[in-house]
């Protein structure tokens, strides 16, 4: 059997990152290289994941987390539909011109997001098809799952993100660069815009005070 197979012992990534933007959130992220396609395609992946606890049941959580332009806005984050009620289908995301510094959408068209799988109150699975980077000679795919769980009338909310950058005329090196400012995007976007405003949407809901 031939092929670039990594050893069973073999970390999926290296370079783990944890940290703690909030008492209730914590983040792991990490960058790899990955084999392409062909023997001239390279490719490098970036994981991020956040988990997110809220001192609500999920049903309380549910109507606020499913609704994303409720806390992807502010940032400048679009959705033409939420992604939780278009299993089987599509969803599209914009970001709104000078609404933020981060390089993609300015000009382009919406990214187009595949909805695979939607359990309310459970899991949420989404994935983006290959598109070209912005600017480069290359292109990304990404795919996304959300679960939620309760335990002791809290629920707990697991982001997992993964986007790989493929190209056969950038180095790894230039990849990999690309890869890690993406990194550090989401990990503020997130930390300053997405959780707050999904925790302080989740807090001011009259639910919460019941």
């Amino acid at each position: 059997m031939t092929g670039n197979y990594q050893p069973y012992d073999h970390p999926v990534g290296d370079g783990v990152v944890l940290g703690n933007p909030r008492p209730n959130v914590t983040s792991r992220c990490y960058l790899a290289d990955r084999p392409g396609h062909t023997g001239q395609l390279r490719a490098a992946e970036l994981y991020v994941e956040f988990t997110i606890t809220l001192a609500h049941p999920v049903r309380v959580v549910w109507p606020f987390f499913k609704d994303f332009n409720l806390w992807m806005n502010r940032f400048g984050y679009f959705w033409n539909t939420p992604p939780a009620d278009r299993e089987d289908s599509f969803a599209h995301l914009r970001n709104r011109p000078d609404a933020n510094d981060f390089k993609w959408g300015k000009d382009e068209a919406p990214v187009q997001y595949v909805i695979r799988k939607v359990i309310p109150e459970r899991l949420l699975y989404f994935d983006s098809q290959p598109l070209p980077m912005p600017g480069k000679d290359g292109v990304w795919s990404g795919h996304n799952v959300m679960s939620l769980y309760e335990e002791d009338g809290k629920t707990t909310i697991v982001v997992l993100m993964e986007h790989t950058f493929y190209s056969e005329t950038m180095s790894i090196e230039e990849l990999r660069a690309d890869t890690k400012e993406l990194v550090d995007a989401g990990l503020n976007f997130w930390g300053d815009y997405f959780i707050p405003d999904l925790i302080a949407a989740v807090e001011a809901a009259p639910l919460s005070k019941a």
